[in-house]
């Protein structure tokens, strides 16, 4: 664990609107233990920021793209034998642990200064970010610290590691709370955040949504538990699909990303796309490559996201490769890179929930009886022609129903066989690049897509891929009683509490 007593960071809004969002770029250490008087808007805006970075900048989820069967390796590079093995070990992907601490750092200072000054839309707004984040923790982690992880005098420098099932369940609370507050602040009175909330402008509707979007993610996970069921169905009680985010909604961070400096564009574009100049790639661009096995899907099933996810190969062409693949012929010039409805912009937002991901998780739900509304195949609809929309797809509405209407159960929710198959299947084809980890979560709790890949890098025995990431080597250095209690932990055989 981070002694996050020595990585509080404050944030000054100019900062967040000029000086852009690369990581590090908020890093600013303070004593905690002499607190400020500082208003949380300035914290919130850096905050929000630092998750649309955890999102999508590299290091982050780069590896369950390729996970996933989204990407694969450039045929131009090597040295990646380690994670196409899948022989990772505690270096490996750290920054998923160690920097989301630092954010929850920053959202537990939010949120004790609104309390403090009596601000509840912004402790409102904290509690679903750290809900968000402590969610993406335990599908990562399993166990993590969370009641010892933050805050308080300081003095605990050795959190224990708390039950994965309890965080889970003390997250949903966290989220009831947040809509709670939203629900009994006088909007007359409070203090809106406007344009320090850099996801929704203050629109206190929105957030309504999203937390419960966030709480309905949270849930869905636990589809395949004992007691999850029944604990899902009490959850839920009483909401109705007017109570997600729906059509057209997407919860997207941008404190005003510029292409006037690398360190102001979008994450993603930081990531994957390309200098200020628009043609030079980034080191991200010319590494990532199209796997074969999305774009076999996607072929298959006449998409036309296709070529929206992934660009032309210099032949004109969306062509991908073998995840592992040692193929001496497969240059960056015939396997295809990052597509334009991915990288549409350096100024574009970072959505940290797209409107398809909410009508997904909203059609599974509705299907397995756990909330009502609209038809499951109507949301289905709905979250395809969303992901259509988001990428560009031309004519998208029009373009997502011809789609549809295909008669493959793939893709026509009507003549699926299997209903809860053809939501999850196309809900990892709409995730491409957007959010792999929920991509993954569902593979992992319901084994969709079944026929996932693994690696063909010389000397892979895994039969499936990983189940998990292990605990950062920070954490055995500096917490290593509470780490060692949690047993040996196998990334191929350690499971997550939810997963079956």
């Amino acid at each position: 664990m981070l002694k996050r007593s020595n990585f509080f960071l404050v944030v000054l809004l100019p900062v967040v609107l000029s000086a852009g969002c690369k990581k590090g770029t908020f890093d600013i250490n303070t004593n905690p233990n002499v607190p400020s008087n500082v208003s949380p808007q300035f914290t919130l805006s850096a905050a929000l920021v630092s998750v649309a970075n955890e999102t999508y900048n590299s290091g982050y989820p780069d590896f369950v793209n390729r996970y996933m069967g989204y990407w694969a390796f450039s045929g131009d590079y090597g040295g990646y034998g380690t994670e196409a093995t899948y022989n990772t070990n505690t270096s490996f992907a750290t920054q998923n642990w160690d920097n989301v601490y630092v954010t929850l750092e920053n959202l537990r200072f939010v949120a004790n200064q609104s309390r403090v000054k009596g601000e509840e839309y912004y402790l409102a707004m904290s509690k679903v970010m750290t809900a968000f984040l402590f969610k993406r923790l335990v599908d990562l982690y399993n166990n993590v610290p969370y009641s010892d992880a933050l805050g308080g005098d300081r003095l605990n420098y050795y959190p224990k590691y708390d039950d994965a099932k309890t965080v889970y369940k003390a997250i949903v609370g966290e989220v009831d709370s947040a809509v709670a507050l939203i629900a009994s602040a006088d909007a007359s009175t409070a203090d809106n955040p406007r344009k320090y909330d850099v996801l929704f402008g203050g629109d206190m509707g929105k957030w309504t949504a999203f937390a419960n979007s966030v709480k309905l993610k949270i849930l869905m996970n636990m589809t395949q538990v004992s007691d999850g069921p029944a604990f899902i169905q009490s959850e839920l009680n009483g909401l109705t699909t007017k109570d997600f985010m729906g059509f057209g909604v997407d919860a997207a961070v941008n404190p005003g990303y510029s292409n006037a400096a690398l360190n102001q564009q979008n994450p993603l574009w930081q990531n994957v796309g390309f200098a200020t100049n628009g043609t030079s790639p980034t080191t991200g661009n010319s590494f990532n490559r199209a796997c074969s096995y999305a774009v076999n899907f996607y072929t298959n099933t006449n998409d036309p996201r296709l070529g929206r996810f992934y660009a032309p190969n210099n032949a004109g062409v969306v062509r991908g490769r073998a995840l592992g693949s040692q193929d001496g012929t497969e240059h960056n010039t015939v396997i295809s890179g990052v597509g334009p409805g991915v990288i549409s912009s350096a100024t574009q937002g970072a959505p940290l929930m797209p409107a398809f991901e909410s009508l997904f998780l909203q059609a599974e739900a509705l299907q397995r009886g756990y909330i009502t509304g609209l038809t499951a195949d109507s949301l289905y609809r709905s979250a395809v022609s969303e992901s259509f929309r988001i990428l560009g797809v031309p004519a998208a509405a029009s373009a997502a129903a011809v789609y549809v209407a295909q008669n493959d159960g793939r893709v026509n929710f009507a003549v699926a066989a299997d209903k809860i198959n053809v939501i999850v299947l196309q809900q990892w084809a709409a995730l491409n690049m957007y959010d792999p980890i929920e991509s993954w979560n569902n593979w992992r709790r319901l084994h969709i897509p079944v026929d996932l890949p693994v690696s063909i890098y010389p000397g892979t025995s895994a039969t499936h891929i990983p189940y998990r990431l292990l605990y950062p080597l920070s954490e055995y250095n500096n917490n290593s009683a509470n780490v060692n209690a949690q047993g040996t932990i196998n990334n191929m055989s350690s499971r997550i509490f939810w997963m079956p």
